[in-house]
């Protein structure tokens, strides 16, 4: 039986074509289909216009929201290409150098800030 069993396995691979990544397509498709509906929806949101702060009044907010260790939210000076506000970011201040901030991991140039504002009923997470 084993010579059998051999004789057949041979055969097997000698006839077997691989499909490749052919195989995998269908699955990389949906998955790709879903991640790029999801940046479709994100892009088309747009961030509502906010007052601009002068740098002091970012410098007095973010210094509040570090002493309390309470979040924030912030809008950049930038726009995309077609204009509109990038989606504002939100976190903690995790730390900051003389001209950048860390907010939820994300370093910001604090010349880019346009508008900073507290978050409540967040504190200390």
């Amino acid at each position: 039986m084993s010579k059998e069993f051999d004789r057949r396995v041979t055969d097997f691979f000698a006839h077997y074509q691989d499909r490749g990544m052919k195989k995998w397509a269908g699955f990389f498709l949906s998955d790709h289909t879903a991640r790029l509906k999801q940046a479709a929806a994100k892009s088309q949101w747009t961030a509502p216009e906010r007052t601009e702060m002068t740098r002091e009044e970012c410098d007095q907010v973010l210094c509040l929201a570090f002493s309390r260790h309470q979040p924030v939210t912030v809008q950049l000076k930038e726009l995309d290409a077609n204009g509109a506000r990038p989606q504002e970011i939100a976190g903690f201040v995790a730390g900051y150098t003389e001209d950048q901030i860390i907010i939820g991991g994300q370093a910001i140039d604090l010349a880019n800030l346009r508008h900073v504002e507290l978050l409540t009923g967040l504190e200390g997470h």
